[in-house]
């Protein structure tokens, strides 16, 4: 039964009671039976105002309700952009108000959960491309072994080094993988601890040194010998230093500089890496921390990079409260920098 008809019942049970029960009050007076008729017609005018100005105030609060429940209705069919006006007695307001937010709140949700659909779609299309290269690459060279076709040692030596290179980028893969699902679940807890900004610059840059000799790059350091120890993840952080140089040197040209700085700036740490590549784009700076980006999308993927490698360093420095960013005027070389504050 709705909610109109409800309020005419109940209002037409109270007058007729009322009309009763006055009535047997007149009749119990010995009043003239003009006069009952009388006070009789009086009652039911007032009865029947009532009625109306009834009807008339509570008219605005079914309205609200009504509205409440036709956009209930829509959210219940998948539309969650829904709105109802914040009008009537406070209570209505109120709940209308709280509906608003409601919606709203299920509409973010709702665009967070296709939002993670998507993400996972790209994941797996991204990641299966990107294990494809080095699958079918090492499946290749192992083959050539296995049927002894190969028998020069020097070439042999070459296949091992190149199945090797291969089933290490499937692993840094991997990695990036499961590490920036702990990371878009917030499975990886705070838990720093002071460290030497220094000894974690030094133990990161002693992992290229193999790469540097090949491409013949000129490494300078500089870093403040007084900075103090920094509350920070040395893994993580030391996951976001890799990844900066690592990306450096693949877009360094042979025979270039790189620069490294560690530096106080104020009550923060700034770490930056600075190369002489041919930089980023000035419309691609905003974007090259997003996931699956890649500025040089033909060199990454034979990289075996999966575009993650700067996404998940942009998590472990928000984790830590600190920035990072990029600077390139899009032509030559590009400056990769994050900062830490000192106290968190």
């Amino acid at each position: 039964m709705k909610i109109r008809t409800l309020l005419i019942l109940a209002n037409t049970i109270s007058l007729v009671v009322i009309l009763v029960f006055l009535t047997i009050s007149y009749v119990q007076m010995f009043i003239s039976t003009d006069i009952i008729i009388l006070l009789s017609l009086i009652t039911l005018g007032a009865g029947l105002l009532s009625f109306a100005v009834n009807l008339m105030i509570t008219s605005p609060l079914l309205k609200s309700v009504k509205q409440m429940s036709r956009e209930a209705g829509k959210m219940a069919n998948g539309d969650f952009d829904v709105k109802v006006t914040e009008a009537g007695p406070q209570e209505i307001k109120e709940l209308a108000s709280n509906f608003n937010h409601m919606s709203s709140r299920i509409e973010g949700m709702f665009g967070e959960l296709k939002e993670s659909e998507k993400f996972k779609s790209e994941l797996i299309a991204n990641v299966s491309h990107d294990l494809r290269t080095p699958l079918s690459s090492i499946h290749s060279f192992v083959a050539a072994l296995n049927d002894d076709i190969i028998e020069d040692p020097e070439t042999r030596r070459r296949y091992y080094e190149t199945i090797l290179s291969e089933t290490e980028k499937l692993s840094l893969l991997i990695e990036e993988v499961l590490e920036f699902s702990q990371l878009e679940n917030r499975k990886l807890s705070w838990k720093p601890s002071p460290t030497p900004i220094d000894q974690l610059l030094i133990d990161t840059i002693q992992q290229f040194e193999r790469k540097i000799e090949e491409k013949n790059i000129e490494v300078k350091v500089e870093y403040d010998e007084g900075l103090p120890l920094v509350p920070l993840m040395p893994v993580q952080i030391k996951r976001v230093m890799t990844n900066l140089i690592q990306n450096a040197l693949s877009f360094s040209p042979d025979h270039t500089t790189l620069e490294i700085h560690a530096v106080k700036k104020g009550e923060q740490v700034e770490f930056s890496v600075k190369d002489e590549g041919r930089g980023v784009a000035i419309e691609e700076q905003a974007s090259i921390f997003e996931r699956f980006y890649r500025v040089e999308k033909s060199r990454n993927k034979a990289g075996g990079g999966s575009g993650l490698g700067l996404s998940i360093s942009k998590e472990i420095i928000e984790l830590h409260d600190g920035e990072i960013g990029v600077e390139s005027d899009g032509r030559s070389g590009s400056t990769f920098w994050f900062r830490l504050p000192l106290v968190k």
